[in-house]
């Protein structure tokens, strides 16, 4: 008869099963060094035992030839070691060993474990999630839950946007109007874009919409989150994508019009003035009073669907044609690689590295910005970008997962790979990252339903390496991880590829609990 494994995902690199068993009890000390005791505390929190520096069955060691993130543990019948070379390699063990417990045979306070070993490690260093609260907001409690379930799944990057047309997030003490302006939009439902204004249900509607994350209340989640070993990268989203901001301060805009937050979806031609000074001057003050938030290496600085803008730069802006004309250039993508070149100088300042879309990248941009990926681009463009800069990967739709289920099913997020996005020089990949974007998700429940499960399929594949993959052996591992998000009241889809026929979707995208996938959903969840 074979040895019993454990559901574990992301799967492990290896793992092998011993004769025996090891009895954790309540009086199960864990023995932590000072360097891991974030790992300790996480498990002895799950165990409701004690961290001990002295003593304990359960041992936390640091092993110096393991590399960056890696951890070996080891069950025998005389006890549990976890090594590591970092915080975060002690950590992911401790995440192991929590996710073994939690299916060891138990009664009474005492968990029976088979014995093994284990010796794992990342495949990506980079393994992110990104979560929109500009055009929709959660809250703290809907933050800390995700962020809960990422370290579970050893998602070490949570991409936060909060910045938008729809709506600025972030109190701002250097520019108060964010907050009384930026922050607030007239209706709460947001209406459709122009292919899909037609569809019942999805013109703009609902009662007053206001919502910002208070400064206190940033650094209470940023503290959450470095505890489960997770950095938070905030977006900002320039220079389109800007109309909030513009509502609250027009003379920033070519135009100098009147500008309201945005309650539509789709792509303005609105865009900051890349012409003048003072624009530089704000966001430079901007991005110092938001980077004081987030003391980790990374800024996102979005760039993305600014070529509508680039028109008005180049016909109607007189500023912005003196700036070109000095510069010695000719097109609105020579000026936007311009603006964010000294954007990412204002960065470097700050301590921060810059992220930036890759539809937003032009010949001229800065080696030294990462490119994030999204859009399809040409074999050649992937090719000679992917030999001069690192990149993030996340293909649209693969792995957006605010397009249905039926469309982006389990499996085929699964399947996804950098390769097969073009990026053959993996040594210039940092990672990948999943995306969910809230024009439509307009509820935690619903935001929940477009992320479960497909995020255990995202996870083992910026985890564990291709040759250990298996989509059948994931689907089974996956059943144990269904009871979880029940036991967790996490809200995940039902629908798997035997009822997509039942779904009529007039839109490739979820339409929060508008949309016929989600109600479907609901009377399976009753079945």
């Amino acid at each position: 008869m074979s040895k019993p494994k454990y559901s574990i995902i992301p799967k492990p690199q290896k793992y092998t099963v011993n004769d025996g068993t090891y009895t954790v009890t309540q009086d199960t000390a864990v023995l932590c060094i000072p360097e891991f005791i974030k790992a300790g505390k996480y498990l002895s929190g799950f165990l409701k035992t004690k961290t001990d520096a002295n003593n304990g069955a359960i041992k936390f060691n640091k092993d110096a030839s393991l590399k960056s993130e890696a951890y070996k543990l080891k069950i025998t019948t005389e006890g549990i070691t976890v090594s590591a070379s970092d915080e975060n390699g002690a950590f992911y063990g401790a995440v192991t060993l929590k996710i073994m417990l939690m299916q060891a045979k138990s009664a009474d306070g005492v968990a029976v474990l088979n014995c093994c070993d284990i010796y794992d490690y990342p495949k990506f260093a980079y393994r992110g999630g990104m979560m929109d609260e500009a055009r929709h907001f959660f809250g703290i409690d809907a933050v800390k839950k995700t962020l809960d379930n990422m370290a579970l799944l050893k998602l070490n990057k949570f991409h936060w946007h909060l910045c938008d047309d729809q709506g600025y997030r972030i109190e701002s003490e250097e520019f108060p109007l964010l907050n009384e302006i930026s922050s607030k939009r007239k209706y709460e439902l947001l209406g459709g874009a122009e292919i899909l204004s037609k569809i019942p249900g999805l013109q703009k509607g609902g009662d007053e919409y206001f919502h910002y994350y208070k400064k206190d209340e940033i650094r209470e989640i940023v503290e959450y989150a470095k505890n489960l070993c997770i950095d938070i990268i905030p977006e900002i989203d320039l220079p389109g994508h800007t109309v909030a901001i513009l509502a609250a301060y027009p003379e920033l805009s070519c135009l100098k019009g009147e500008y309201e937050v945005f309650c539509e979806n789709g792509i303005t031609k609105d865009i900051l003035c890349a012409g003048q000074e003072e624009t530089y001057e704000f966001v430079e003050k901007l991005l110092t009073e938001v980077c004081e938030l987030f003391p980790y290496k990374y800024f996102h600085m979005g760039g993305d669907e600014a070529s509508k803008g680039h028109k008005i730069w180049e016909k109607d802006c007189p500023v912005c044609q003196q700036k070109m004309k000095e510069l010695g250039i000719e097109t609105g993508k020579d000026l936007q690689a311009y603006f964010n070149n000294r954007v990412n100088e204002m960065l470097k300042k700050l301590g921060k590295t810059s992220i930036e879309w890759n539809d937003g990248i032009y010949d001229s941009t800065a080696t030294d910005i990462i490119g994030h990926y999204w859009i399809y681009r040409s074999p050649a463009w992937i090719k000679k970008e992917n030999d001069k800069r690192k990149f993030i990967v996340s293909p649209c739709p693969t792995l957006y997962f605010d397009y249905s289920h039926s469309v982006v099913p389990l499996k085929k997020v699964y399947n996804s790979n950098v390769v097969k996005s073009g990026f053959v020089n993996e040594k210039n990949v940092l990672g990948v990252e999943f995306e969910s974007w809230a024009e439509w998700i307009d509820a935690f429940d619903v935001w929940e339903f477009s992320v479960y499960p497909r995020i255990f399929a995202f996870a083992e594949g910026a985890w564990t390496e291709d040759k250990f993959k298996h989509y059948k052996d994931f689907y089974k591992r996956l059943n144990f991880f269904k009871m979880y998000m029940r036991s967790k009241n996490i809200n995940y889809s039902r629908i798997e590829k035997k009822v997509w026929f039942r779904v009529k979707n007039k839109s490739v995208f979820h339409l929060g609990n508008r949309g016929n996938e989600f109600k479907y959903n609901e009377e399976l969840k009753k079945l």
